[in-house]
């Protein structure tokens, strides 16, 4: 399954980010909470099967730069739990 088109535009936009990012920024800690913001917002929009292709396009753009997401980053991307009743 692949991601919605809008989903795909936000991870290339991502993505063409990343390098001016690199450039500019002085220090990584600077880096990572923006970047961090921008990938969760786009996870956040997927839906629970599109996170699998999503978290590995994240991962593969921040490989190419010889960058890895740090600890914090992990997220819970299980389905949330369901209510009683539902």
């Amino acid at each position: 399954m692949s991601v919605r088109p809008e989903i795909q535009a936000r991870l290339d936009a991502l993505d063409e980010m990343l390098a001016h990012w690199l450039a500019q920024v002085r220090h990584p800690a600077q880096f990572w909470p923006q970047f961090e913001m921008l990938a969760a917002e786009i996870l956040d929009q997927c839906t629970y099967t599109e996170r699998v292709q999503a978290r590995a396009r994240i991962e593969a753009m921040l490989k190419r730069h010889a960058l890895e997401l740090p600890p914090w980053h992990e997220r819970d991307d299980s389905p949330p739990p369901r209510k009683p009743g539902e």
